[in-house]
């Protein structure tokens, strides 16, 4: 019995190990990009017309540079208009402390910690 059980502590702990490195190698495969400028278009979404210059990735962290603002807003979703080429990004977090709906405000990427 004893042996079993210091075989499957183990065994926990290694898939602990390996569950963190997983962890960290996804957060490291997320591309990072080139700042964007865009226009805060609602609590949680801005747009910026789609060009080659500005991209953002589902999954990288921004930084609004704005005063006053001192966090990174991760990205959940990303969606261009095909028609009027304007691309709508989606984030995890609000952007109503800058009351600035409808401004143009520039963005940082914060690259993932390694």
């Amino acid at each position: 019995m004893r042996i079993r059980r210091g075989v499957a502590a183990a065994g926990i702990t290694l898939a602990a190990v390996g569950v963190s490195f997983a962890t960290a190698g996804a957060a490291a495969a997320v591309t990072v990009t080139n700042p964007v400028v865009g226009t805060i278009t609602g609590p949680h979404t801005f747009t910026f017309p789609a060009t080659p210059a500005q991209v953002v990735v589902v999954g990288e962290r921004l930084h609004p540079n704005a005063l006053g603002y001192n966090t990174t807003v991760p990205v959940l979703g990303v969606t261009t208009n095909p028609k009027t080429g304007v691309t709508t990004v989606t984030t995890g977090n609000t952007f109503l402390p800058l009351n600035r709906e409808g401004e143009l405000t520039s963005f940082t990427v914060v690259p993932p910690i390694p």
